[in-house]
């Protein structure tokens, strides 16, 4: 699971990039507020299956 530490995604209109494993959640920061949000394992994985949340590509 650390492999998605790092990853920035888009979900709900948000930009979150997650920086930390809480257990069953991903400490994650908002990238345009800096605000640290919570969201649940289970969830972000449901939103990525239904197309709800993408992965924002790098770009370097």
């Amino acid at each position: 699971m650390d492999r998605m530490i790092g990853k920035k995604f888009s979900i709900s209109g948000m930009f979150i990039e997650i920086i930390g494993d809480d257990d069953e959640t991903w400490q994650c920061q908002n990238i345009t507020t800096r605000e640290t949000v919570f969201i649940n394992k289970t969830t972000l994985e449901k939103a990525i299956k239904l197309g709800k949340a993408e992965e924002i590509s790098k770009q370097e």
